[in-house]
């Protein structure tokens, strides 16, 4: 009997879970695990270009920091990938990652790397649980949830526009470890944020004022040629009546030739041409100025180049990006071409009509 039982107390063992803990710290141990860490979050807004290479470079970064800092432990490392067709893979670790090719024909428009590691700083007594969340993402329709998590804010993808964000979130029980991962995340997402140029950058952040200078100014220029017109016609019709108020001319010949005039029509023939030469340059500026906007207001995309069709989307994508450079300046030469143009015209036909 006293076999069976210890047997029996033998099998009960080999299923018991040791905690690295004493019995009257295990609350704190379970706290440091379960407990609602504090949380560091940045969002970076630019252009990028990640492939295989530069997302295994991020992971070495990140587990080697924290490996040279403190006594830790990777628990978990996932990547979960968002197609254009919203469709998903998690993959639960790097080595699943780097043998992971996607055969379907879809471009990658999200990347979500989350990291769990248990560390065990020098002033604490227990392993805490430290989690580091990082996000790539492109372009989208709709909304989306920053991080893999339920607590994630949600962003709406309409903001991203043609360029990307990369967001990242640490959390932690300790806050010099918390503040050294974020400014290792800050420096490297710095170095993976592609430069734009100072021509571009200040034409895109003041496309605004430029789009509706052009504008005005094509319209204001307008307004003045119809003044122009306007004297011009007055002033060379007073110098044809200076010889009926000169000379002794007989007051029937007089009042004929200004009835001859006035049945011509000819001021309100001029005024209707100015009113809808006016409505031309009203249609004319503000077309021009949408134009101009909507080429100027634009950012290099961003990609994540994981398939095939990822890498010929960027080829098709910096074409048109390209093309919207040249549509900018287009703009700004068929705005002016068409001002000056259109005012020398209407200026000459009515300054010579006399």
């Amino acid at each position: 009997m006293d076999t069976e039982v210890i047997k029996r107390e033998q099998d009960k063992a080999q299923f018991t879970i040791a905690l690295p803990c004493e019995p009257e710290s295990f609350s704190d141990f379970i706290s440091g695990l379960l407990g609602k860490p504090q949380t560091i979050s940045k969002a970076y807004n630019g252009s990028f270009e990640i492939g295989h290479n530069d997302i295994e470079s991020v992971y070495n970064l990140v587990r080697q920091r924290v490996s040279q800092q403190n006594k830790a432990s990777l628990i978990q490392f996932t990547i979960r990938l968002v197609y254009d067709d919203n469709s998903t893979v998690l993959l639960n670790s790097l080595e699943d990652f780097k043998s992971y090719t996607e055969v379907r024909p879809l471009i990658a428009t999200q990347a979500h790397l989350s990291w769990s590691f248990l560390v065990k700083f020098q002033d604490r007594e227990h392993p805490e649980k430290q989690e580091i969340d990082m996000s790539f993402v492109t372009k989208g329709a709709g909304s989306m949830a920053i991080f893999d998590s339920e607590d994630s804010p949600v962003t709406p993808i309409s903001k991203i526009m043609g360029a990307g964000y990369i967001f990242f979130r640490v959390s932690h029980t300790a806050r010099t470890w918390g503040a050294d991962i974020e400014s290792l995340l800050s420096g490297h997402i710095k170095h993976i944020l592609l430069p734009e140029s100072k021509v571009r950058e200040l034409t895109r952040k003041h496309s605004g004022k430029i789009s509706m200078g052009l504008a005005i100014t094509f319209f204001v220029c307008s307004i003045i040629a119809c003044f122009y017109s306007a004297g011009k016609i007055s002033q060379e019709q007073i110098e044809l009546l200076k010889p009926l108020i000169s000379e002794p001319v007989q007051i029937d010949q007089k009042l004929n030739m200004l009835l001859e005039l006035m049945a011509s029509g000819f001021w309100g023939k001029f005024f209707f041409s100015v009113f809808v030469f006016t409505i031309f340059s009203l249609f004319a500026a503000i077309f021009i100025g949408v134009w101009a906007e909507t080429s100027a207001d634009t950012r290099q995309p961003s990609y994540i180049l994981l398939t095939k069709k990822s890498e010929q989307h960027k080829e098709k994508a910096d074409k048109k990006y390209s093309n919207k450079w040249l549509s900018f300046i287009a703009s700004i030469v068929v705005g002016v071409t068409t001002g000056v143009v259109a005012n020398i015209i209407f200026t000459t036909y009515w300054t010579t009509s006399l």
